[in-house]
């Protein structure tokens, strides 16, 4: 499907994005969405009040999605429980590891935490988390994060280094609009790929 293109671009002012629409807003990720790094693996109670908590990994999240099943649980106090808290529609991107690797989560269970090789992504105000999915995965298409963690060592996408990852941005009903139509997009692909996989195993 293709769509018109914008009537004027300018150049956004990010090194990896390049042009953008006339009207969108280059800004760093930290002052449009909110960022947490999750807690440090807790293998014992600390206190008679601790609980085991189910938590994420960074192998649980993979692009656009994220494995809520089986999951393993560490100790938590009560403070914790609600500092590291996911909640459908937050997006959780690795800060290790392949870097940068993120999904918005849904259907996890009660409680849940992230674990620190996580961060929980919360837009501000009306900004929409699956407009920056998309463009987190424009960023590793372009081998940014790969510059930015220094790969030749152990690579760390700390919340500094992501904060002052420039995004462009447009309104948020045009945020929501581009994420639902790759959403779109991106699903009738799978589709096709998955039929093609099952029409490769029925012929062999």
């Amino acid at each position: 499907m293709k769509l018109p293109a914008y009537p004027k671009t300018k150049p956004s002012g990010v090194e990896w994005l390049g042009n953008v629409p006339e009207h969108w807003e280059a800004q760093g990720v930290k002052f449009c969405y909110s960022i947490q790094l999750g807690k440090m693996l807790q293998p014992e109670p600390a206190s008679s009040t601790d609980e085991e908590t189910p938590y994420l990994k960074s192998q649980h999240v993979q692009w656009e999605h994220v494995r809520i099943a089986d999951l393993p649980t560490m100790w938590t106090n009560k403070k914790e429980r609600w500092q590291y808290a996911v909640r459908d529609g937050d997006l959780l991107v690795c800060e290790g590891g392949d870097v940068g690797r993120a999904a918005v989560v849904y259907g996890a269970p009660d409680g849940t935490i992230i674990q620190n090789a996580l961060h929980r992504v919360r837009p501000q105000g009306k900004n929409e988390s699956g407009f920056l999915l998309y463009v987190l995965a424009h960023a590793a298409s372009q081998g940014w994060f790969e510059i930015i963690c220094n790969k030749s060592t152990i690579a760390h996408f700390t919340v500094d280094k992501f904060g002052a990852v420039g995004v462009a941005l447009p309104t948020p009903a045009e945020q929501k609009s581009i994420a639902a139509f790759l959403d779109r997009e991106t699903g009738r692909i799978d589709t096709l790929v998955a039929k093609k996989r099952e029409l490769i195993e029925r012929l062999k």
